[in-house]
């Protein structure tokens, strides 16, 4: 048992590095205190502790389930938001973790290409935009079968969540909101392009 925990410790540890979910420095702060664990889900959990992982990270790796937690430069942390058609991740680049929001397709529409090209398509689109209410898309990209795009991470709520805090807003709150949305929809359609998915979740705060 103890051989077989040393290899699994030394694959896990291999793993982390490689991928570079877990930096060097990072590792080294927890790896005397790693050994002595007495298996790997204790090891996860020790980095979880330290916040060297997330429970999504640490889910995905018990499951065996640990492609597309790197995706290009980034690294998956948390999940943000899901529809139907793709899911909302908070991620960090691998190099300094700076935060971003992952908008990853779904595995299911990953193969249809019509799919693939409309949502490539938005973010083409968006990435024109550059307006104080249009959150900005960074960059595009595609790692095999997960076809995603990266943009600025919104700290705080949408509007369906606020509202439903509040329950009423001021006439001053309610009018500075919609002339914000007014003025982004005004932008974007000098541009030639309508939202097409206008509803209070996707109205960020």
């Amino acid at each position: 048992q103890e051989i077989s925990f040393r290899k699994k410790h030394s694959y896990l540890k291999a793993f982390l590095l490689n991928s570079r979910l877990v930096s060097r420095p990072d590792w080294a702060s927890v790896e005397s205190e790693s050994a002595s664990c007495e298996g790997v889900r204790e090891v996860l959990d020790l980095l979880e502790r330290r916040q060297l992982l997330t429970p999504l990270q640490t889910g995905r790796i018990l499951k065996g389930e640990t492609d597309g937690l790197i995706l290009g430069k980034y690294k998956l942390l948390y999940r943000n938001a899901s529809g139907s058609f793709a899911r909302v991740f908070r991620a960090a680049t691998l190099e300094d973790n700076k935060i971003v929001a992952l908008k990853l397709l779904r595995e299911r529409w990953a193969e249809d290409p019509r799919a693939v090209a409309g949502f490539e398509r938005e973010a083409r689109i968006c990435m024109k935009f550059i307006h104080p209410n249009i959150v900005p898309i960074y960059d595009i990209g595609n790692e095999g079968k997960f076809h995603f795009f990266t943009m600025e991470f919104v700290e705080g709520g949408n509007l369906r969540d606020f509202v439903k805090i509040r329950q009423t807003l001021s006439a001053v709150e309610a009018t500075k909101c919609i002339y914000q949305i007014c003025s982004a929809l005004e932008y974007s359609l000098t541009l030639g392009a309508t939202h097409r998915d206008l509803k209070l979740t996707n109205v960020l705060m």
